[in-house]
């Protein structure tokens, strides 16, 4: 909607003095993009909300009566001057017009639009665009995500380094925001430092990848305030229509409530919406695995597992030997992402029956150093991705 607004101010600014052009460019547009047009020259021109069939029927009958005023005046009557005719003399639905030039109106707009130190939507526009794009998805029944970010202890920037560092700081993360999204995406400022995006026609899985491809970047990018080198990083929170909700406000509430779990988790990460207790995404994981207890130099389980799936907090994996739940263990997790196994400290959570020569093992990560976090993020990623190509070329052969 955004590339049918600027054409047609394009459109209004080149043609401004040759009216029969501009109209002939317009109908362009309609003719390319569909009746879809006609409610933007509207609200262009006049600030009247109308949908794509009333705006395409005035259109047509303004036209027409731009036409019927130039032969009854005997010179070519002015789009502008036809519309407020129309409107005011016919179609009654302006009283009071005023007149302005469009880039005097298009400057207020854009300042109630936009963020004017991030550039991002406001918080006003994200409102109404949400509730549109819900409402959408409903109606179509199409899936739409929700990423919430918010900068992980951002008073610590500002008391350090001062306000003027934080919002440069700001201005930064918005950068890296828009730069990792699509253009048919949303990405507004919230409030404070919180930031969320809109992800139309997106599921979970794949708003994951986005979020955690936004915080990596983040993390990994060093942000430099007048030569002082400042380490940011976010944590961020994925809800979905109409896995998580059904509504606009609902929707926003559990990934607002997804972020504060990823703060409790440690900060730097992003955490997926779930009524149960998980709160990473999970993927399945068939690898060879070592786990030995810490400060142990025996392995208690060494080999390949049968079945297993892992997470950014846990792994799930199936064992012929029980361990003690609260057992402190070390794991070697080789993922190919790195040379080397990935070496993390975890917990026993959970040990289940799961045949009569198996049991369920479950660990849950506690000592996970920045760099093997994002190694786990980087393959959790690379098997969502893996798994969504897989399931397209099994679709495809189907039909």
């Amino acid at each position: 909607m955004e590339t049918i607004r600027n054409l047609v101010l394009s459109c209004l600014d080149e043609f401004s003095i040759d009216d029969d052009k501009l109209i002939a460019e317009l109908n362009c547009i309609i003719d390319k993009f569909g009746d879809e047009v006609c409610p933007v020259i509207f609200s262009v021109l006049t600030h009247l909300d109308l949908t794509p069939d009333q705006a395409k029927d005035y259109w047509k009958q303004v036209v027409s009566h731009r036409k019927s005023m130039s032969e009854s005046l005997g010179w070519g009557v002015n789009l502008r001057t036809a519309i407020c005719d129309y409107f005011c003399t016919i179609n009654k639905s302006m009283k009071n017009p005023i007149i302005i030039e469009i880039c005097v109106l298009e400057d207020a707009l854009y300042s109630l639009r936009y963020d004017s130190l991030t550039g991002l939507h406001s918080r006003r526009t994200f409102d109404e665009i949400f509730l549109r794009e819900t409402e959408r998805a409903n109606r179509y029944g199409q899936e739409l995500s929700i990423l919430f970010f918010d900068i992980d202890d951002f008073k610590k920037v500002n008391d350090a380094f001062g306000h003027l560092a934080g919002d440069s700081a700001l201005e930064h993360v918005a950068r890296i925001v828009i730069g990792g999204i699509r253009a048919i995406d949303i990405a507004a400022r919230y409030g404070g430092e919180e930031i969320v995006v809109i992800l139309p026609q997106t599921g979970k899985a794949d708003a994951f990848v986005v979020g955690e491809r936004i915080r990596e970047k983040v993390e990994n990018t060093k942000f430099d305030y007048k030569g002082q080198l400042i380490n940011l990083t976010i944590s961020g929170g994925v809800a979905t229509l109409p896995i998580d909700a059904t509504d606009a406000e609902c929707l926003l509430k559990n990934a607002d409530i997804a972020v504060y779990k990823a703060k409790e988790a440690g900060k730097n990460n992003v955490v997926i919406y779930s009524e149960n207790r998980r709160r990473f995404i999970r993927v399945d994981f068939i690898t060879d695995l070592r786990v030995k207890e810490v400060y142990s130099e025996e392995n208690i389980v060494a080999g390949e597992t049968k079945s297993s799936d892992l997470s950014a907090g846990g792994l799930l994996f199936k064992s012929d030997y029980s361990i003690d739940i609260g057992t402190k263990v070390q794991l070697q997790i080789p993922t190919g992402i790195s040379d080397n196994p990935l070496l993390i400290i975890g917990t026993v959570v959970r040990v289940e029956k799961f045949n009569s020569n198996q049991l369920d093992i479950g660990i849950s990560f506690i000592e996970v150093d920045n760099a093997v976090k994002n190694d786990l993020s980087k393959y959790i990623r690379k098997c969502i991705c893996e798994k969504k190509t897989l399931d397209k070329k099994v679709n495809n052969k189907q039909l």
